[in-house]
């Protein structure tokens, strides 16, 4: 009587795993395969590159279907004389909350994020003696808290288009020139396209 319950019971576990084994559609089980492999994105900011203001790569690591740590650079190359406070140099870590993403390829469509945000900017400034002005260039550096939200698109090859923005507020860690108050406000945004693999 043993022996048929012991049998009965690994029949019963043996074909309960192969139900749940069939119950995943074609669509959750590429999803798992690709969220096993695919776990790293490099992209770049188009606009920033196209508009001439910086050079922005973005790297993310997808922690889950759901979520993914990142950071962005900008390297400023606009000219300092077309923009006042023109950014110079950021580094931007990143933490990001993907919503609706039960689809294909998770870490995709709507997400909110919550970034620190260390920058550096130049700011200009004119001072007039003797009718004759003098003109001087200092940089700041500083560090922002903030949140953006944003949609990214995943193909399934891997193609990436990040579409997001946000907004966050300076520390005051910069020391302010006497003429006038430095950024309470930063941003933070782009279009950036890119690969996961």
């Amino acid at each position: 009587m043993n022996k048929l319950f012991i049998t009965a019971a690994a029949l019963l576990v043996a074909a309960t795993s192969y139900s749940q084994e069939e119950s995943l559609t074609d669509s959750q089980q590429r999803l798992d395969k690709f969220n096993e492999v695919k776990k790293h994105e490099v992209s770049i900011d188009v606009v920033a590159g196209i508009a001439g203001l910086g050079i922005n790569p973005r790297y993310e690591y997808v922690l889950g279907r759901y979520s993914g740590v990142g950071v962005d650079i900008n390297i400023g190359i606009a000219d300092d004389d077309e923009f006042d406070d023109i950014e110079k140099f950021s580094i931007t870590p990143y933490y990001r909350q993907y919503f609706f993403s039960k689809e294909d390829y998770g870490a995709k469509g709507f997400y909110g994020e919550g970034f620190l945000k260390v920058h550096s900017f130049d700011y200009d400034s004119y001072s007039y003696n003797s009718n004759d002005p003098t003109f001087s260039s200092d940089t700041y550096t500083d560090v922002a808290l903030g949140v953006g939200i944003g949609w990214k698109w995943v193909s399934d090859s891997g193609f990436l288009i990040d579409v997001g923005f946000g907004v966050g507020r300076n520390l005051g860690l910069a020391d302010e020139p006497a003429d006038r108050s430095l950024p309470a406000v930063v941003g933070r945004g782009g279009v950036n396209f890119g690969w996961r693999f």
